[in-house]
């Protein structure tokens, strides 16, 4: 397989009602104002990515929605304010869910080498469902790391210790949303420090009103303010990230 000029990294939530979205865009950002060619892909058919990076909710548009009208991807190419490059999923109605099983399996990668990459500094981010039904878009990602997005509660050490048989050397864990001062949280990412290996831990994000207050602006927590605990956890994050897919392979 010829090498790749971009580091393809999938962002899952192990579960619903994890923030994978609110992970998937503030990671794009936090690696954009670092100095990386970002790209960000919405795979989740709830269209929320756009809306943290400033689309509004009027705006319908988007790459799936397209694919399924066999109209161009290039349409459906959008930037924020920060310049990092996103693909909203698209508001599709309910009737036409069930066409996206008959997409090209490979219709991402497809449309990943027609894109003359300026820079290896590129990473593409996929905000990928959170469980998989036969309305979900099938596709087969080749990613270089999967970041298996949970919190610190029981639910979701559940699903870790129920997946972790079923995970690959391309996995990692982190945890959102995390208040140590809950007690159970406290006692659960213990627990996980003990049970997996560190370097599949990315991290933790820790918990603060400055995320709710994003979400209603339809911005990044990176964006609205950057010295929040959060932001900071992101930043922390996005290096340390930037460290696995690069500096592990020599780059």
């Amino acid at each position: 397989m010829a090498e790749k000029d971009y580091k393809l990294v999938v962002v899952q939530g192990v579960k619903g009602g994890v923030g994978n979205t609110t992970v998937t865009s503030n990671l794009a950002v936090a690696l954009k104002k670092i100095g990386y060619n970002v790209l960000v892909f919405d795979f989740c058919k709830s269209n929320d990515l756009r809306l943290h990076f400033g689309m509004g909710l009027d705006r319908t548009d988007g790459l799936h929605k397209g694919l399924l009208n066999d109209e161009p991807w290039t349409n459906y190419v959008f930037e924020d304010r920060n310049s990092t490059v996103f693909f909203p999923f698209g508001e599709i109605e309910q009737v036409d869910i069930l066409r996206l099983i008959f997409l090209t399996p490979s219709y991402l990668h497809d449309i990943l080498n027609e894109i003359d990459f300026e820079s290896q500094d590129t990473i593409v981010l996929v905000d990928y469902p959170s469980y998989n039904s036969l309305e979900d878009p099938k596709c087969l990602l080749e990613y270089d790391l999967k970041i298996n997005v949970g919190t610190c509660e029981v639910s979701s050490y559940s699903k870790f210790i129920s997946l972790a048989n079923s995970f690959t050397g391309s996995d990692i864990l982190m945890f959102n949303r995390y208040n140590p001062e809950r007690k159970i949280e406290s006692d659960i990412r213990t627990l996980i420090s003990s049970e997996f290996d560190p370097s599949k831990v990315l991290g933790v994000i820790f918990e603060d009103e400055f995320i709710h207050q994003a979400l209603a602006q339809n911005t990044t927590i990176v964006d609205l303010n950057e010295y929040t605990k959060s932001s900071k956890d992101f930043y922390h994050l996005t290096m340390k990230l930037s460290s696995m897919l690069f500096t592990s392979s020599g780059e």
